[in-house]
């Protein structure tokens, strides 16, 4: 089945909003063995549309159109589908009362345009959209079914995980079953992982697995995709080749699947009834604001101190600021840390820049009479260092908790 994502909007053409829904549906399609064969982008013209829609439904046989689905005059898609389609717009009012309530529950009046959103061609298929008032819907123009989705990522992922890829494994008419096996890593880079598991799938009885790699620094996403005819051929043929990916990559793997680095975390502290607090310097909080973001309630994660200024940061923790940026000086505050907030765990990150765009992290977990510690040496830009700063101390933690080595050098330092 050929496949095109045709993505609208004058601010995506211009290079104002980088596309990363065009990114994301394409790779969703990939990893379900549905391939996308064209990626068109086009503005806000009503001509320039009507003409990619007409290209598009002579050479594909499914389309998915993003965005264009907004209340004001810009917002073309239903138009210009009605057009297409040769259709006449109509007020689909289950969509406008749907609408209705949305905006009641916000306590928000909705203006007359927002009708715009509730007028679909006559023909059309609605699709929910369960948490946005632009309702998506699909609609036949000449050879080609067409799905038009909103442009709200947030938006955009629902609908299309829930309602158009099964849509579009049905239209596929293959009786086959998917799988993807995700492994999310840290401290191993993308081309070493390659090297390393280069013949990995030969273990694959039928040879169907597919390997794959997605770098967002400073993680690595290590993918298996198989499709096959039953269940029991996928778990045939994937257990062993997913088995040799967790012996080869080993500690470097921190979480699969959908699970998270600070999630494994919380739930790590909250298995051994384990308390924490973390002190951070130049990290602009990154490390405390992952883990609240797993541990909502405060239950394991008690307290936290972030600062740009050290001398603040070591006053407020009852140190001497004349001691100089060292690993001795990030010990002295993830002890003070513990012992102030009383926790059983104390985690310090202290990043020192240097000359030459460098930077030496200190990294210190103390513990009960123990304190732990490693340098992280880092290259790069400021962005590149906090990032892999706080990354390199949670993946510390982590190790830490799961009782594997804490030192550990990663393909990311210097």
């Amino acid at each position: 089945m050929k496949i095109e994502i045709l993505c609208t909007g004058d601010e995506v053409l211009s290079g104002k909003i980088i596309n990363s829904n065009y990114s994301f549906m394409s790779s969703k399609l990939e990893e379900v063995g549905l391939n996308v064969i064209w990626g068109t982008t086009v503005g806000d013209n009503k001509e320039d549309l009507l003409k990619a829609f007409d290209l598009a439904s002579e050479r594909a046989d499914a389309v998915i159109v993003n965005g264009g689905l907004g209340p004001t005059v810009d917002d073309l898609s239903q138009e210009v589908a009605a057009i297409a389609s040769g259709n006449e717009l109509e007020l689909r009012t289950d969509w406008l009362a749907i609408m209705e309530k949305f905006f009641i529950k916000r306590g928000r009046v909705m203006t007359e345009n927002n009708k715009k959103q509730a007028m679909l061609p006559k023909t059309s298929e609605l699709i929910n959209n369960p948490i946005g008032t632009a309702c998506g819907f699909a609609v036949n123009i000449k050879k080609a079914r067409f799905f038009f989705t909103p442009g709200v990522p947030r938006e955009l992922f629902l609908m299309l995980e829930n309602e158009i890829i099964p849509r579009l494994l049905s239209m596929s008419g293959e009786n086959i079953v998917t799988k993807l096996k995700t492994f999310h890593s840290y401290g191993i880079g993308e081309s070493r992982a390659d090297s390393l598991l280069k013949d990995v799938v030969e273990l694959a009885p039928d040879k169907n697995v597919k390997l794959g790699f997605q770098a967002h620094f400073p993680q690595l996403e290590t993918k298996l995709f198989i499709r096959a005819s039953s269940a029991d051929e996928i778990e045939k043929n994937l257990i062993p080749v997913e088995n040799e990916v967790r012996k080869v990559l080993g500690n470097y793997i921190f979480t699969e699947d959908k699970d998270t680095l600070e999630e494994s975390i919380i739930r790590a502290l909250s298995k051994s009834n384990q308390t924490l607090s973390i002190a951070e310097f130049l990290t602009q909080g990154n490390v405390t604001s992952r883990l609240a973001g797993a541990d909502k309630k405060g239950e394991n994660l008690k307290f936290s101190v972030n600062s740009n200024n050290i001398e603040t940061l070591t006053k407020n923790l009852e140190i001497d600021s004349d001691i100089e940026k060292s690993l001795t000086l990030n010990e002295k505050i993830a002890e003070n840390c513990r012992l102030s907030y009383s926790t059983d765990l104390a985690l310090s990150v202290l990043i020192n820049y240097l000359d030459n765009n460098e930077a030496d992290t200190y990294i210190t977990l103390s513990l009960n009479g123990k304190l732990i510690s490693r340098t992280g040496k880092f290259i790069g830009d400021e962005y590149r260092v906090t990032l892999g700063s706080a990354e390199m101390a949670l993946d510390c933690l982590r190790r830490y908790l799961s009782n594997l080595p804490f030192d550990e050098k990663s393909d990311f330092e210097r």
